[in-house]
């Protein structure tokens, strides 16, 4: 009987940590992105805001799906950053990424992802994904 309970628990404990590895929509409260670096150096034709926060829910779904549909890269990174991005959570935590998109219209471009906490890994932001944020970004 105790075996049961303690692989039921463990059952519990794992569906519980893979569950919260991928943010969900309705749990992040906001994205605010902060240009540095990349963005706004004198190579950036156009530095699209300081600081932006983002509040809709297209707006938190474009970025959602930037992290949850990221692919995850090999080999060791060497890159600048544009932005950092901080999403907020309805329970008061947050989560700080690198995220570099560019303002290039070029079909094909993929975006990187990094996560703070581990800078060394990066993730590769499918095309279609950059081209919406790209958009969502750098509108005018």
């Amino acid at each position: 009987m105790l075996r049961k309970w303690m692989f039921l628990l463990s059952c519990m404990l794992l569906f519980g940590i893979v569950g919260c590895s991928e943010p969900k929509v309705t749990e992040v409260d906001n994205v605010r992105l902060e240009c540095v670096d990349l963005c706004s150096s004198d190579q950036q034709s156009s530095v699209p805001f300081k600081e932006k926060t983002f509040t809709g829910a297209d707006e938190i779904r474009t970025f959602v799906s930037a992290i949850n549909k990221s692919v995850k890269m090999s080999g060791e990174l060497n890159y600048g950053t544009y932005f950092l991005m901080y999403v907020s959570y309805e329970n008061d935590s947050q989560k700080t990424y690198v995220l570099n998109i560019s303002d290039s219209g070029q079909e094909g471009i993929r975006g990187l992802l990094v996560d703070t906490e581990d800078s060394g890994q990066g993730y590769e932001i499918p095309a279609e994904i950059h081209e919406k944020l790209r958009k969502l970004i750098y509108q005018k």
